[in-house]
């Protein structure tokens, strides 16, 4: 059975910046707010970019409204 941890460093092995354009890197940046990116860390462990996203909590950088 494959766990959190088997898919987080499946993902982090990836290079995120290498295989995204930088308009797809910054569209997942806008799109994916520190609450959602908390979300989807429960279910596929720790991603290191979406650690980054969920620790970034600038309401001018994300589209979440509080």
């Amino acid at each position: 059975m494959t766990t959190k941890q088997d898919v987080a460093d499946y993902i982090n092995h990836k290079d995120t910046y290498k295989e995204l354009t930088s308009a797809e890197l910054a569209h997942m940046q806008e799109r994916i707010d520190p609450y959602l990116a908390d979300i989807l860390i429960k279910f596929v462990g720790d991603v290191s970019w979406l650690v980054e996203i969920r620790d970034n909590m600038s309401r001018e950088v994300t589209n979440r409204k509080f």
